[in-house]
């Protein structure tokens, strides 16, 4: 009995290790940019209307935007963008 909780401790911990590491990389991987624009496009699931959401979305893929979260609606779904740019630092005088 002892045993198996000395395991499942140690799994736990392991698990809390690697989740720990993949938000630093995450933190870090947007440390050093800003969000620039945002665009929320619809698709509307229709057989004859999907299309010129579908083509929206990929037009900002295009442009650099990046996919952030996407809400369910009851005809379709609305995908929240973002395009990020490096921050500038400003000088001190």
């Amino acid at each position: 009995m002892i045993k198996s909780m000395e395991e499942e401790m140690k799994n736990l911990e392991k698990m809390l290790e690697t989740l720990s590491d993949d938000m630093k990389e995450v933190k870090d991987k947007r440390f050093n940019e800003k969000m620039a624009r945002m665009r929320f496009v619809g698709v509307i699931f229709d057989p004859h209307k999907y299309k010129a959401g579908e083509d929206k979305i990929n037009a900002a893929l295009d442009e650099g935007f990046e996919v952030m979260r996407d809400f369910e609606t009851g005809g379709g779904i609305v995908m929240c963008m973002a395009k990020w740019e490096k921050k500038i630092k400003e000088e001190k005088k």
